[in-house]
């Protein structure tokens, strides 16, 4: 049973293993080059063709090997790909960059919770959209569902929202970089990149269809978005403390948030 178990999980590792060889392949083609469009974007495009069209004719039994990539290797890779970046380079970005993500994480934040009254949506979705947009997308708004103790049904819309939106803007930041549109250096497109993509892998195939440099300072620029999260959490904890304490109760939750 066991070795049943490992082999089905290898054939899901050996699949995506297949899509990334023929990502970086097919990223290798002049064509694509010119379209800006890098292996890992190229993977993305792969995928969701796959799953759009054969994905029904996948064993179910592959299905865990596809997730320990998803989750496991993913991170890991994104792990290394950190590797690559030294104490210099965060101090070349400097103070300017700091000031940049703490003012987009404020605005992204408390505009997504006005926008969202304005609209009438449901605070839990409209809170947690604001967080997973303004820091790092599905790992904020999982870090910040336990904390404000919405229901799981909101915590899929919202990641979904954030997933969908930030997917779309990896491929258009290169296109519009690469054509004129954006008529900004490598360093202030990196930050630029950084400060307003969603997630962490968002802002990785950004980076890598618009060159090292701007990839490297767009890296950076995110990673300290990510380290505002802990402090985010903090005060909306204590938002949901405070408005159960108005509230007369003993835990918070997302109706007592005025």
């Amino acid at each position: 049973m066991l070795s049943e178990k490992r082999n089905s999980m290898l054939h899901g590792v050996l699949l995506i293993a297949l899509f990334s060889c023929a990502a970086f392949y097919i990223g290798d083609m002049e064509f694509i080059k010119k379209l800006s469009f890098s292996p890992m974007i190229v993977g993305i495009i792969l995928g969701m063709l796959y799953a759009n069209s054969l994905r029904n004719n996948l064993p179910e039994t592959w299905v865990p090997g596809i997730q320990f990539c998803s989750k496991r290797i993913l991170r890991i890779g994104i792990i290394l790909y950190g590797f690559k970046l030294t104490f210099q380079d965060v101090l070349a970005v400097g103070l300017p960059a700091i000031l940049i993500d703490a003012i987009v994480v404020t605005i992204t934040i408390l505009g997504g919770i006005l926008i969202g009254r304005m609209l009438k949506m449901d605070r839990g979705v409209a809170l947690l959209t604001s967080i997973g947009s303004g820091i790092c997308g599905a790992a904020a708004i999982l870090g910040a569902e336990s904390t404000i103790q919405t229901k799981p049904y909101k915590t899929a819309v919202a990641v979904s929202t954030v997933v969908i939106f930030g997917t779309l803007s990896m491929f258009i930041y290169p296109i519009l970089y690469r054509n004129g549109t954006f008529v900004l250096s490598p360093n202030e497109m990196g930050i630029f990149t950084g400060a307003t993509l969603h997630e962490v892998a968002h802002t990785v195939g950004a980076g890598n269809a618009m060159g090292k440099e701007v990839s490297d300072v767009a890296i950076i620029v995110k990673m300290i978005r990510v380290m505002m999260l802990v402090p985010v959490l903090l005060i909306t904890s204590f938002m949901v403390s405070r408005a159960a304490v108005k509230a007369g109760g003993q835990g918070g939750s997302m109706k007592d948030i005025s």
